[in-house]
């Protein structure tokens, strides 16, 4: 029973939650409703011919009763059972003048639907008491005044409790319509204090606007962000706390939000300068949104202090710039030093080729020889570094000239050839019937690419095959490829992305068992973007290598690139001279 007790006292309204705002609007539309009763029941009561004395009386009570229930002295609450006692005795009154009615009743059931407006069980009961009093008390003693028909007046406790019927049942339905509305309006203000404590607890500034760029809400971040209080920041314009200079979106942000512009910062992250109110600015960002509520819009704009940022960013700028600088000089330094290496280099070299031709013993020109040999591979080292230089420097220039390739593929393989039959391996080259006769490109970098991939695939194979083919590639539509296979030791999977990167090789034992200073392939990837295509590999340890690539040359000759910053002017000349 307790149980039960207690689950119909949770499901009943609490009553008087309304908030100040809500309730001074309600009560003005109840009294306006009571003033008209206080002109009606006069007009009503001569219209009907009924006794001045009961509805000029009426009317005079009504209007006592209005002037009471808006007496400031007197607490809201009595306010509402005044206004309610009046509402319900202006029913009464038009019942009894109309001489019991049965159509003036309903007078009753509208008038309880407006006390409930209050949402107070103060003045729901007194209008409640008051119906039962006026039909079960007066009902039965006066039933003439009560009810015009006869079955009324013969049996009015019975008409009292079918009137009663119909009260309790409005009023059920009215107690469950004002719960859920009371519910309702609990859990908005709930919504609205957790946004609150949201917005007032976020780490950044939170403004929110009207349509014109007026601040009507300020949340704490943005007091202690531009030192200024909530209440003298609202009423003033966005712009007054952002500098408008700094920034052409933010300058129009008073257009964009009477919609007189487009939307310059709306839902988009916007930089600009800060101002507080002492005048001091700094960086920010800005995030704005639109919220129609009502009609009305209603913008929230998001604003970080991003100083730190700032200064991480230009921390950052500074440190790339030296990298850059640094990277420069010694892109500088290896291209000058390889230059300058190269000139004696070539000349030790021509005076061992001058060496070899003259009549030498057995044992000199083995030392000769051995001189010759690392002599050359040396000078393949500074070229590498040569190349690699001018590509980091962005002064490698490639030709445009007609070429065979099939030609350039056949020159190439046959330098290779006896090395490879020193070596017990097979070269082969294939070449599709698809690749043109002529093409436009950079014939002697082409070489370059073939000549690296062939002599790694001689470097690391010990036996087998080394094979060559082009054709058309069907991936990239023209485009050539070009595939290097070989059966030689072959790539982990884990160090073929690595074997691309400048002075890398798979591991230190390639290093040192095969040498090389892994500037090669580095190189090979940056001639092959260069050329527009694309480069990879598939290997397995122990079952050798493919390396292809895809170029995109021209089957015309290119137009004039004498307007061409980025190619000399010697170069300009050599290919108008072709």
């Amino acid at each position: 029973m307790y149980l039960l007790l207690s689950n119909l006292l949770a499901a009943l309204p609490k009553g008087d939650a309304l908030d100040e705002a809500a309730w001074s609007a309600r009560h003005r539309g109840i009294l306006f409703i009571l003033w008209l009763h206080v002109l009606g029941v006069p007009f009503y009561g001569a219209y009907m011919e009924a006794g001045p004395n009961l509805y000029l009386g009426g009317g005079v009570l009504l209007g006592a009763i209005a002037i009471a229930a808006q007496l400031p002295v007197v607490s809201r609450r009595l306010q509402a059972a005044i206004a309610t006692y009046g509402l319900v005795t202006a029913s009464a009154l038009l019942v009894h003048l109309s001489g019991g009615r049965i159509e003036l009743h309903f007078h009753f059931f509208v008038m309880m639907s407006v006390i409930v407006l209050y949402q107070d069980w103060l003045p729901f009961l007194v209008g409640l008491q008051f119906i039962v009093i006026d039909h079960g008390i007066v009902g039965t003693l006066m039933p003439s005044m009560t009810y015009v028909h006869a079955e009324g007046q013969e049996h009015p406790w019975s008409w009292a409790l079918i009137h009663g019927s119909f009260i309790l049942a409005q009023c059920a339905a009215l107690i469950y319509f004002w719960r859920v509305n009371e519910v309702a309006r609990e859990e908005a203000l709930q919504s609205e204090a957790r946004t609150r404590m949201i917005i007032e607890t976020a780490l950044d500034g939170v403004v929110t606007t009207n349509a014109s760029g007026i601040i009507t809400d300020w949340n704490t971040q943005a007091e202690l962000m531009f030192d200024v209080a909530r209440t003298e920041a609202i009423g003033q314009p966005l712009t007054a706390y952002l500098s408008t200079a700094h920034s052409s979106p933010v300058a129009d942000a008073g257009m964009v939000l009477s919609g007189l512009a487009p939307g310059a910062i709306l839902n988009r992250r916007v930089e600009s300068i800060g101002r507080t109110g002492s005048g001091q600015e700094f960086p920010v960002e800005l995030a704005t949104s639109c919220l129609a509520i009502g009609g009305t819009q209603q913008f929230t704009t998001f604003i970080q202090n991003i100083s730190e940022r700032k200064l991480h960013e230009e921390v950052l700028r500074r440190a790339k710039d030296a990298a850059e600088a640094a990277s420069q000089a010694k892109s500088q330094f290896l291209a000058n030093m390889s230059h300058e290496i190269r000139t004696p280099m070539n000349g030790v070299l021509g005076m061992t080729e001058l060496l070899l031709a003259t009549p030498l013993n057995e044992r000199q020109r083995r030392y000769a020889d051995t001189v010759h040999t690392s002599g050359t591979s040396l000078l393949h080292i500074i070229n590498d570094i040569l190349d690699f230089s001018k590509i980091e420097a962005g002064r490698l220039v490639l030709e445009h000239i007609p070429y065979d390739p099939r030609q350039l593929l056949a020159e190439t393989s046959t330098i290779f050839r006896e090395q490879a039959q020193k070596k017990g391996l097979s070269l082969t080259v294939t070449i599709a019937q698809d690749i043109p006769v002529t093409l436009y490109g950079d014939p002697h970098r082409l070489r370059q690419i073939l000549t690296n991939f062939i002599s790694n695939a001689l470097k690391f194979t010990a036996t087998g095959r080394i094979a060559i083919s082009a054709a058309m590639d069907p991936v990239h539509s023209g485009h050539m490829r070009i595939d290097v296979s070989d059966t030689g030791i072959g790539i982990p999977l884990d160090a073929q992305d690595r074997i691309f990167d400048s002075f890398a090789q798979a591991d230190g034992s390639t290093t040192r068992k095969y040498g090389g200073t892994g500037l090669g392939l580095a190189i090979v990837k940056q001639l092959v973007g260069m050329m527009g295509g694309h480069m990879g590999l598939t290997s397995a340890p122990g079952e050798g290598s493919t390396f292809w690539f895809t170029i995109s040359p021209s089957t015309t000759a290119a137009r004039s690139t004498a307007s061409d910053p980025s190619t000399s002017s010697t170069e300009t000349l050599r290919r108008l001279h072709r």
